[in-house]
């Protein structure tokens, strides 16, 4: 199979020749379903994550309210020093925890709609760009969440006692960004037709 590059209009209909009935043919492609699949698995991931947020509310509480209150730095007389005066009480650690889940919820929401859509688009059921944008929303809310943990992070210092968490939020941004790259490839968008 050869692959021409065509940019289709929204409502594009196939060109004329031997692909003519196969109204499917621009916008599958052998990545599609792999995408509806990461997007799935982003969902069921973060679903989890919001989950187990809400269910051990108290131990993500005390972990929130660790990295605000900066304890720790507070009680190493070398390191962070520079960085106390940025501290939060501890009865904001409540707050930002429902804060947090809230957004979850909402990035979980965007995330099932848009596997929804790819996995409509991977079976033939749409042809529409709207498919790549819905992943495209849904994935910078995820990815949202993870700049957000980061910055939020080094504004409290948190690095500096609590590395495995900053890498998990690192490595959630680096997913985000891979699958966002795989769903925007000329092939799934629809961008390139196979004849």
């Amino acid at each position: 199979m050869a692959v021409t590059t065509n940019t289709l209009p929204e409502n594009s209909t196939p060109l004329p020749g031997p692909t003519a009935n196969r109204q499917d043919l621009p916008i599958r492609s052998r990545l599609t379903a792999l995408n509806a699949f990461l997007l799935s698995g982003l969902t069921l991931w973060l679903g989890l994550v919001t989950l187990n947020n809400v269910d051990d509310f108290g131990t993500n509480k005390a972990l929130i309210s660790s990295m605000i209150t900066m304890g720790d730095l507070k009680g190493d007389p070398v390191r962070g020093n520079g960085l106390e005066w940025r501290a939060l009480p501890e009865a904001m650690a409540t707050p930002a925890l429902i804060g947090v889940i809230v957004y979850e919820v909402l990035a979980v929401a965007l995330l099932a709609w848009a596997a929804t859509a790819m996995w409509r688009r991977a079976r033939g059921e749409t042809v529409s760009i709207n498919t790549t944008q819905r992943a495209n929303y849904a994935l910078a809310g995820f990815m949202g969440l993870f700049f957000l943990f980061l910055c939020g992070g080094m504004f409290y210092g948190y690095w500096i006692y609590i590395g495995a968490a900053q890498q998990v939020h690192f490595t959630g941004l680096m997913i985000g960004l891979l699958t966002t790259v795989l769903v925007n490839l000329p092939s799934v968008t629809g961008a390139q037709r196979e004849q």
